[in-house]
């Protein structure tokens, strides 16, 4: 019985199906059925009933949940403990492409983090934040930027760099174009753009209390190039978390929406003093990005 084995079997019993499993593991369904075929072998019991239609936990699967959760969790810690032994000298940071394409903070950031952590590499990761960022941050990444909208695995420490406003970008030949900001119930049957990264974001609105009877139709598109017709013509409104040069400055309005703080996730007890530098780089960074892009 590995780690790996038990994170493949813990991902399958919570979304009970390989497909959706394998996806989020970054692995082929047939690489994801052998590592459970391989434990229950090992084990020499089955832990999923499957059918042509349905994944199901058997009576020792659900028994073992617990259990493989306890073990996969002090496995991490153990990797945790045993970060400030190693040698490396290069961190990996998970970003999101937001940041490293269209956030003139980003050159501003990587140079301060270099001038702090001299001799240290900066690996950077686009991929989103994983479903466990805990294991993300054992395995996969040393920091990771993060809008939380929900509760996060007690080994993570969470320090808030940004507080955020979303905007929607609105053309003079739209019908609401020369508001000061926008709420929920001003959006009933309008058609909103949003990028794939901001789901969740899109899963708190639609579950917001005062919806108006008729609400606005979202559409996920991969950016806003795919869109820009439609925008320019008043046909929709686009979902973005910052002001983008490809609009006037006249054309974002604000959206009403109670998110959470952008955070950077770190291991609380990784023993590394490199990722301290890390948590204060950023957030003095941040603090000061009125400031520090009014200077570049």
């Amino acid at each position: 019985m590995n780690d790996h084995q038990l994170l493949c079997f813990l991902t399958v019993s919570r979304t009970l199906n390989f497909t959706t499993a394998a996806r989020e593991l970054y692995c082929t369904q047939p690489a994801l059925s052998y590592q459970i075929r391989s434990l229950e072998k090992e084990l020499d019991l089955a832990l999923f009933e499957r059918s042509t239609t349905r994944v199901a936990l058997t009576e020792a699967g659900r028994a073992f949940v617990p259990q493989a959760e306890g073990i996969y969790r002090s496995i991490l810690n153990a990797r945790t403990a045993l970060k400030g032994f190693a040698r490396r000298r290069t961190l990996t940071l998970r970003l999101p492409p937001v940041l490293l394409q269209r956030d003139p903070i980003y050159p501003i950031l990587m140079a301060r983090l270099h001038a702090a952590l001299p001799g240290y590499e900066f690996a950077v990761d686009t991929r989103p934040v994983s479903r466990n960022p805990h294991e993300m941050l054992c395995s996969e990444a040393d920091a990771a930027l993060y809008l939380p909208f929900g509760p996060l695995q007690p080994e993570i420490e969470r320090t808030p760099i940004l507080h955020n406003t979303f905007y929607l970008i609105v053309s003079p030949e739209h019908p609401l174009t020369g508001r000061s900001t926008l709420a929920l119930a001003d959006l009933a049957g309008q058609q909103l753009f949003y990028e794939p990264l901001y789901q969740e974001m899109v899963d708190l609105a639609v579950v917001q209390s005062g919806l108006p009877f008729s609400a606005p139709s979202w559409h996920m598109v991969e950016n806003y190039e795919c869109v820009y017709n439609d925008l320019l013509a008043g046909r929709g409104m686009f979902l973005c978390p910052m002001k983008y040069p490809a609009f006037p400055a006249a054309w974002y309005l604000p959206l009403q929406l109670p998110l959470p703080d952008t955070c950077l996730l770190t291991l609380r007890d990784d023993p590394r003093p490199e990722i301290q530098r890390l948590r204060e780089v950023f957030t003095a960074v941040y603090a000061s990005r009125a400031k520090l892009l009014g200077e570049a």
